[in-house]
């Protein structure tokens, strides 16, 4: 079986999620700890600030005990304790494909089709193939599903406009200056908003970049990832009036720009100045709209864009889904034939062995001089007799226990007996 024991945002909140992150570290002692109990065993740990996955396989673990190893672990490790079952689920082969095809594909996601979680997926897997843990069920199981989540992106709407505050911010930005590469833009600001703002403007290669910050060594920092120049916040009316996009995102209590500074900065430009202010409480004056020249956007005027992004999203999960039952089709049929294969190569040996046992005793006895012709027709039928049987055995096994059905078979043609 294959498996799954996680917990994530639906299910339960910040302190509870941060007791079961795993470092780089505590997923190589989880693993020791899983392997040294089932050396067949496999095992992936994905883990984000949204949620931990622990995707495992298990040939052993059956019945009610399938997932106790796994909870044995987590207590020793995690302190896990049984009140804590409500914050996590528990999946099992075709309810876990499925769990799995969501995640990468960014519906189970908290900004449905946001892309991030696909990289950290990939990143979960990379290091579980760096610890030789995942077995040829979770290696294809994690293929698949990077494959999946590929066509839901391409092949459907789900991950279309701005799914985030700070991507709505960019994307109004490249409205209002189509050719933003080469836009002169400030970001006030040091903090995760400022810098999710600065990677999606780095995607456009922009060219003339100035960064913000009170403590200036954070805007150095910035300033230098992203290839911008540094300045103190008592810097900012003497560079004002040739920005062309501003955007603030700090945690201060009052507004950092005024609206004298915003109104003289028109008054020495030609051209229309945006600003986009992404803080809560506002950090620009709401009479900078007033100005002429200027265009002034709050968090308000964005959530309004990842709402309307949210609900288009919405309406391709439909579409999204009919892909991802598709491909759990397609592993689930596979993973069913990793059953019956051996069962099926067992039976092709056996039937030859008894061709060919038969045949001698065939040939000597009827005194055939010419043999290989009766050979010859003895193979075909074999192969067809052989044929005929596995296509039958893989019909049932579509709709029959398959683990009952592979035991009655090898026990129905074990011609040792």
């Amino acid at each position: 079986m294959i498996g799954l024991v996680g917990t994530s945002f639906k299910l339960a909140p910040v302190q509870i999620r941060e007791k079961f992150a795993f470092s780089a570290n505590e997923v190589q002692i989880f693993s020791n700890e899983l392997l040294s109990s089932f050396s067949e065993a496999g095992l992936v740990i994905l883990t984000t600030c949204n949620r931990t996955e622990i995707y495992f396989s298990c040939p052993n673990m059956k019945g009610e005990n399938e997932f106790s190893e796994i909870i044995r672990i987590l207590t020793k490790l995690k302190a896990y304790a049984p009140e804590m079952q409500e914050y996590f689920y528990f999946y099992k082969d075709q309810e876990v494909v499925k769990h799995l095809y969501k995640v990468v594909s960014g519906i189970d996601s908290l900004i449905i089709g946001e892309d991030q979680i696909m990289g950290q997926v990939k990143d979960a897997f990379y290091l579980a193939e760096e610890l030789k843990t995942p077995d040829k069920y979770l290696t294809r199981l994690f293929l698949k599903a990077f494959e999946t989540g590929k066509k839901v992106r391409t092949q459907t709407k789900i991950n279309e406009g701005s799914g985030s505050a700070s991507s709505a911010a960019v994307d109004v930005a490249i409205r209002e200056f189509p050719n933003i590469k080469s836009a002169k833009i400030l970001m006030v600001g040091a903090g995760k908003t400022g810098e999710l703002v600065l990677t999606n403007l780095h995607k456009r290669s922009i060219q003339n970049l100035f960064v913000a910050n009170r403590t200036v060594s954070k805007a150095e920092e910035l300033a230098q990832r992203f290839n911008g120049m540094a300045l103190a916040l008592g810097q900012i009316h003497q560079t004002l009036a040739s920005i062309d996009i501003i955007f603030v995102a700090t945690d201060a209590q009052q507004a950092l720009i005024s609206v004298e500074e915003i109104k003289n900065a028109a008054l020495n430009r030609h051209e229309k100045q945006i600003y986009i202010d992404l803080s809560v409480p506002r950090n620009l004056p709401v009479d900078a709209n007033d100005i002429e020249g200027v265009q002034l956007y709050s968090i308000d005027d964005l959530q309004a864009i990842v709402e309307s992004t949210n609900k288009k999203r919405q309406s391709a999960i439909g579409c999204a889904m009919k892909l991802i039952n598709k491909m759990i089709d397609e592993y689930m049929e596979w993973m069913l034939l990793q059953d019956i294969v051996p069962m099926i190569q067992k039976i092709k040996q056996d039937f030859h062995q008894i061709n060919e046992t038969e045949l001698k005793g065939f040939i000597r006895i009827k005194s055939i001089n010419d043999s290989s012709i009766v050979a010859e027709y003895a193979k075909h039928i074999t192969e067809k007799f052989a044929r005929l049987l596995i296509k039958n055995m893989r019909d049932l096994t579509q709709d029959a226990d398959n683990k009952q059905l592979v035991k009655l078979a090898n026990q129905l043609f074990d011609f040792s007996k």
